[in-house]
């Protein structure tokens, strides 16, 4: 997603993405893998925010955006304690806050930065919760979101 020029393409990725995860997490929760059910939790959260964010993506203002940036925040935390299995999911309750912080950015370099700055706290929580997908897509996320950023920042800098 985070090749994707607009901030609206990376929005309709990462809810896509979100959807899916949704399914991967409540299919490891109940192979037991308990610390999972944050991550089904925190995506379906997550699914849902993005949703709002594109269709208000027109009429909102900064004062809009913060006020959703904080909202999404409190419920991903709030989910995420209500969710809690041990420790682990401290990790991915970081990363979703940073990453609703990200896609409440309507700036996809910024969004981008943001993005670089979670993928290592979810990618810690995929590889403790055993999911090989979740592990994967962290990775090229932040490898996606880099390479974007610098081919970007080369871009403007002509």
């Amino acid at each position: 997603s985070f090749q994707l020029k607009t901030y609206r393409q990376i929005l309709y990725a990462q809810t896509l993405c979100a959807v899916l995860f949704v399914i991967h997490f409540l299919l490891l929760a109940r192979s037991g893998h308990a610390d999972a059910m944050t991550g089904a939790a925190l995506n379906g959260v997550c699914a849902v925010r993005d949703v709002v964010l594109l269709l208000t993506e027109k009429q909102r203002t900064q004062k809009m955006t913060s006020m959703l940036a904080v909202i999404f925040s409190v419920i991903v935390a709030v989910i995420g304690i209500l969710t809690w299995s041990s420790p682990v999911s401290l990790l991915f309750i970081i990363a979703m806050v940073l990453n609703t912080v990200a896609l409440s950015i309507p700036d996809p370099n910024r969004v981008r930065i943001f993005i670089m700055i979670s993928a290592p706290f979810a990618c810690a929580y995929a590889v403790l919760t055993q999911s090989i997908g979740g592990t994967v897509n962290e990775t090229v996320s932040f490898l996606s979101a880099l390479t974007a950023y610098l081919r970007c920042r080369r871009l403007q800098a002509r």
